[in-house]
């Protein structure tokens, strides 16, 4: 089992205390992936949400624009940051791929249980639901800009 004070400093924790996080720390597992693993697949579905405790993880959209298919890494998550989150949000679907740049160390979360805790405890649930709106946010202004950054190459050829 992982120490809840292991928690703290993840983003996903924000404002949440030592005896708020025993609950969660139980649910957490602990995972390495190897250098350029494939943690995700975007259009899956993954029952976990990651949270990076070392290394380094590239979030990759594929698309295509006209003949063009174009792989664009959106966003890289670092240390104390949280991925694969769609398994807390409906239709829980990944939009994005995960994968490793150098080794990583994660832990793993599953996120019916996660759910089931913030279900049966509302402040919990109301600080874990408002940091992920502020991570889903920000990764959407992070692909905003890779998709601009991507159209303009296009129109440059």
């Amino acid at each position: 089992m992982i120490e809840p004070g292991a928690l703290r400093g993840f983003d996903l924790f924000i404002g949440l205390r030592e005896e708020e996080l025993t609950g969660i720390a139980q649910l957490c597992h602990q995972r390495t992936y190897e250098k350029d693993a494939i943690v995700f697949t975007g259009g899956g579905w993954t029952p976990d949400i990651y949270l990076l405790e070392a290394g380094t993880v590239a979030i990759q959209i594929e698309f295509v624009i006209y003949e063009y298919e174009i792989k664009s890494v959106i966003y890289t998550v670092r240390k104390g940051e949280t991925f694969g989150w769609s398994t807390l949000v409906p239709p829980q679907r990944l939009a994005a791929s995960a994968q490793c740049l150098e080794k990583a160390d994660v832990i793993t979360i599953n996120g019916a249980d996660l759910l089931n805790i913030l279900k049966h405890n509302n402040f919990i649930g109301h600080m874990i639901m408002r940091n992920l709106s502020a991570i889903i946010s920000a990764r959407l202004s992070c692909t905003t800009a890779a998709l601009r950054s991507e159209i303009q190459k296009l129109v440059k050829k």
